[in-house]
């Protein structure tokens, strides 16, 4: 039995001396419940930014009165304000800001909104955000109470038209192709744990002070390992996307010949976001000093990596949202994401995929700095 307590006692003496794995130890469920806690802080009540359109032109038309009940609702509706209606005078440039994800849905107001009658479904359009779930029942919810609470409290039918995601004309696209992207964004992210790990098993073996006795450098190494995460990384988009088109997923496009050019674009960036994390797995490579560590530090940068950058869901904090730029992940989930699930063109993420192009060549330059320089 005493032995067994020995063993205990000098494992735990391991934990205690091993500095970074302690911090690990401690640190790691508090970073994860602070960023947990900033990325959803936002305000008491959310705000939705919603586009419409207003082409009643009848002077004695109701529609400017709707609209400003929906942004600031009468004081004895007792209801927070929840939305920001922003006007456009295109719909086109409305739809295209929704792809972009700049606005979380659409109102369309017809000609015939000042009927006498009351509010007809035919006259009034709304189109949400399907894969933003909160979104799209607090908004549906709000203009729906509204409208019956401004023209007529004692109807229970529904006075505002509010389009499927199945009709052709629409511009809604589904929570699947939201995550399918979150799904391939965490995939990728993964290397910065395994290069980390392994180049941190090949340092601690001793692998690079035998290259020194051969032809082979460690740039030769790194190279090297830099190309086949790469090719990992393709091979991984390749089956996200397979298992997703077999469970349903449907790349956005206005033509067959668009939805292709979106998914290689969608190829290119998952290789330009492998580069990052390369250079990010270097960078911990090179302050691990064992396996272990290199284990712990890399989940220690993946996890709020994912829960800041819009992974699985857009942190509502705008604090948040601005420290999310700090991660590569986030430019390409703004932008594969705008391409394939909301249809948006593909030259208007160029300022997403540059960004991107940046952090990957910073992210890899540095990392073969400081790795070459702590084996040096």
């Amino acid at each position: 039995m005493a032995r067994f307590w020995d063993i205990a006692v000098k494992n735990f003496k391991i934990v205690i001396r091993d500095r970074m794995y302690l911090v690990m130890l401690i640190i790691m469920p508090i970073m994860i419940m602070l960023l947990v806690g900033l990325a959803f802080r936002g305000e008491e009540t959310i705000k939705y930014r919603v586009g419409y359109i207003n082409n009643d032109t009848n002077p004695l038309s109701r529609a400017s009165e709707f609209i400003e009940s929906l942004e600031t609702p009468l004081a004895e509706w007792n209801m927070a304000d929840m939305l920001t209606m922003q006007q456009y005078s295109d719909l086109s440039k409305l739809k295209e800001d929704f792809r972009l994800g700049n606005i979380k849905g659409g109102l369309i107001i017809y000609e015939g909104f000042s009927d006498p009658t009351p509010i007809k479904p035919a006259n009034v359009t709304l189109f949400v955000d399907e894969s933003d779930i909160s979104a799209a029942a607090n908004i549906k919810a709000r203009i729906m109470i509204v409208s019956q609470l401004l023209f007529n409290p004692q109807a229970l039918q529904q006075a505002v038209y509010i389009k499927s995601p199945d009709e052709p004309i629409s511009v809604e696209f589904s929570a699947m192709n939201f995550m399918v992207i979150g799904t391939l964004t965490y995939a990728i992210s993964i290397i910065s744990f395994s290069t980390a790990l392994s180049f941190a098993k090949e340092r601690q073996s001793g692998t690079f002070s035998r290259m020194r006795t051969t032809p082979m450098s460690t740039m030769d190494l790194l190279t090297g390992g830099l190309i086949s995460n790469v090719a990992v990384s393709l091979l991984q988009a390749t089956l996200v996307f397979g298992t997703a088109y077999a469970l349903g997923f449907q790349p956005m496009g206005a033509t067959d010949m668009d939805k292709l050019v979106n998914m290689l674009a969608a190829f290119a960036v998952t290789a330009i976001l492998a580069v990052a994390f390369v250079g990010i797995g270097l960078v911990l490579a090179a302050f691990a000093k064992n396996e272990d560590q290199a284990v712990g530090i890399s989940w220690m940068i993946i996890i709020p990596m994912m829960f800041i950058s819009g992974t699985w869901f857009e942190p509502t904090d705008p604090t948040m949202n601005t420290v999310a730029h700090a991660f590569p992940a986030t430019y390409a989930n703004k932008a594969v994401r705008a391409i394939l699930a909301r249809g948006a063109p593909l030259a208007s993420m160029y300022s997403y995929i540059i960004a991107l192009v940046v952090y990957a060549a910073i992210a890899y330059t540095v990392g073969v700095f400081l790795f070459r320089k702590k084996t040096a």
